[in-house]
């Protein structure tokens, strides 16, 4: 109670209090959670920000495209004589003319709609690839961390076996001193901690190949330690096709087609002419009067089979291909859902057998060979042939946590997420 403290112990105790308040976020900011992973790739991740970019290009570029081009200013001197006394003259003849003026050329309609259309379909196209690269990006962040994590695990279980091979051979030693056991087992207990360190030197290797995979991602937030154990994705995988079209890659394949469908509209409207006013004022020598000219221009498209003909047919074939791909992109992903399903039960079956069955037989295989060896029943290859198994046992298990929780992540960005 700091009331009943000394005044120099209560402002002690308090700021004492206070160091250690703000000592708890700064700890958990040095960790790297598998959420903390995901907020910094979702800002950080540089093809984020080329998406984020692209979509506001292609939201800038909606409002000129319907615009009418820019007028243009007329600046020129009609009727100067080249023959006579007056040749050259611009004030002699009267009809020579010092001419200023503006052109507003004037697109079709129809023309002006398609390409804001045309954008605008961009802008849809755009967005929809900034979604997927999202999920992508936090799809490919969950893998390089779930990497990460059960490499260490590997590692964390290798340091614990050279704990239980210390053991062992500080065993064989005092069986070799007791006469009970050979002093080539001896030798034989330092190769087996030789080769354990061999397999450790790959898991540690794996390790930072993951770490690496994931500073990908990340930047350098990458080589904070981990913290917390992977989630429980929630998988309510989509049973029918239907819900399949809301897939993020299938939203931005739909939006291609879209843009490909109004490249194409915009091709067709090019076939309409334009037309263009002009308005100029043309001065002259003060004994003449001045004079106004107006003049309009219009498009005339004589040759739309080797001109605007082409193009029309580019762009057909161009929407073909995109529903092509469309197609092939749903085929796709509807088999990798089915076979991710398929594939998930057969892992929490395999799973569950390791932890129900496999790692307790070994267990208690490597702990009766040991008793018997030091009963001296047994040799020491037995022993150490148990300990292996029940390594492998335990990495069995370890990898296949890893493929499960990989394969989850996997599923939920692109099947649950996604969909939402």
């Amino acid at each position: 109670m700091l009331a009943f403290l000394p005044p120099r112990r209560a402002c002690a105790g308090l700021l004492a209090a206070v160091l250690a308040g703000a000592a708890i976020p700064a700890v958990q900011a040095e960790s790297l959670t598998f959420l903390r992973a995901q907020a910094l790739a979702e800002r950080a991740a540089p093809e984020n920000l080329a998406q984020m970019a692209q979509v506001e290009a292609a939201r800038t570029a909606v409002l000129p495209a319907a615009a009418l081009p820019d007028p243009k200013l007329i600046l020129g001197v009609d009727n100067v004589p080249i023959e006579g006394p007056d040749r050259y003259s611009l004030n002699r003849d009267f009809m020579t003319m010092r001419r200023i003026g503006i052109m507003q050329e004037v697109p079709n309609g129809d023309k002006r709609q398609a390409r804001r259309h045309s954008a605008e379909a961009g802008v849809t196209r755009a967005a929809a690839e900034q979604r997927a690269m999202l999920l992508e990006t936090k799809r490919q962040t969950a893998q390089s961390w779930l990497e990460l994590y059960y490499s260490e695990r590997s590692v964390a279980l290798f340091e614990q076996s050279d704990k239980q091979v210390a053991l062992l051979r500080a065993t064989v030693q005092a069986l070799v001193a007791g006469g009970s056991a050979q002093a080539a087992d001896l030798l034989r207990a330092d190769q087996e901690a030789l080769s354990l360190a061999d397999r450790r030197d790959e898991l540690e290797r794996d390790a930072a190949i993951a770490r690496a995979r994931l500073r990908r991602w990340i930047g350098d937030a990458a080589d904070l330690p981990l913290a917390g154990a992977p989630p429980q994705l929630p998988l309510q995988l989509p049973q029918g096709p239907g819900r399949l079209s809301e897939h993020p890659e299938l939203r931005a394949a739909s939006a291609r087609v879209g843009e490909a469908d109004a490249g194409l509209a915009e091709a067709i409207a090019e076939k309409a002419p334009d037309w263009g006013v002009e308005l100029a004022y043309n001065n002259r020598d003060n004994q003449f009067g001045d004079m106004l000219t107006v003049q309009f221009s219009f498009d005339l498209p004589l040759f739309v089979g080797s001109r605007q003909g082409p193009r029309i047919a580019a762009q057909q074939h161009r929407v073909a291909q995109s529903q092509a791909e469309q197609e092939a992109l749903q085929r796709r992903l509807q088999a990798e859902l089915e076979s991710g399903r398929a594939e998930l039960a057969q892992l929490r079956k395999a799973l569950e057998r390791t932890e129900r069955s496999l790692i307790p037989l070994a267990s208690q295989r490597s702990e009766l060979e040991l008793a018997a060896y030091r009963a001296g029943n047994t040799q020491l290859d037995a022993v150490i042939a148990a300990r292996r198994e029940l390594i492998e046992a335990q990495l069995r298990q370890i990898d296949q946590r890893r493929s499960l929780s990989l394969l989850s992540a996997s599923l939920y960005y692109a099947y649950v997420e996604g969909l939402q």
